[in-house]
């Protein structure tokens, strides 16, 4: 055995004194979270699924209102104008895919949230019902559309008619919904791992993260 792993050994220079070990940290159990009697609980991994299509769904809807756009102008609607609108959908596309992929997981996807999720208890967790996820859709998916139709009327001022302007946010709102989809699986595949259920807890679902809980699968 050498020198340096003898009990009782202090390094030259030391006075003779042992360094005491180091304490290794304890990570502390999260707290549980009492449920309300109105709250609700909403399957965190429905609801990103939900966000991703969406996204998905109002980006479909934004190439047939350039469209109708487009064919009512004065200049009409052209080939010219449709091809352009498809490449910039395809380029800008390929474009952002991979950097919301990597940017969005540094703090935008529902995943990120899982580790500050905590323990639910209450003796009433109701599990939102199909018409509370109908309502929620429905509001959730107009004012994601009047967002994105604002953004593009937007573009469109500064850029000007073309298909440029259009292409670039339904390219965005795709890429966007896909990572969310992905995410959503991801979510299915931890719960799975770790025997859980996230919830978001709450009347409505907004701002999911920020109460976010767990319940025990069995």
């Amino acid at each position: 055995m050498s020198p340096a792993r003898r009990r009782g050994y202090t390094p030259a220079g030391s006075g003779g004194l042992a360094f005491p070990a180091v304490a290794r940290k304890t990570r502390k159990a999260p707290k549980a979270v009492r449920i309300g009697d109105r709250d609700l609980l909403w399957d965190y991994a429905r609801l990103a699924r939900l966000y991703g299509i969406e996204l998905l769904g109002v980006s479909v809807a934004l190439v047939i209102v350039s469209i109708i756009l487009e064919a009512t102008s004065e200049d009409g609607w052209s080939w010219w104008w449709l091809g352009t609108l498809v490449a910039m959908t395809g380029i800008t596309g390929l474009i952002f895919f991979p950097l919301l992929r990597v940017w969005l997981r540094k703090g935008g996807l529902p995943s990120i949230r899982l580790p500050d999720a905590q323990p639910a208890e209450g003796p009433r967790m109701l599990a939102a019902a199909p018409s509370d996820w109908k309502r929620f859709a429905t509001l959730s998916g107009v004012l994601l559309f009047i967002s994105a139709f604002a953004t593009m009327l937007f573009l469109i001022a500064v850029l000007g008619r073309g298909g440029t302007a259009e292409g670039v946010v339904i390219a965005v709102l795709l890429a966007w919904g896909f990572v969310t989809l992905e995410d959503g699986r991801r979510i299915q595949r931890t719960q799975a791992d770790e025997k859980r259920t996230y919830w978001a807890a709450g009347r409505r679902p907004w701002g999911a993260g920020n109460r976010l809980v767990f319940t025990v699968s069995s």
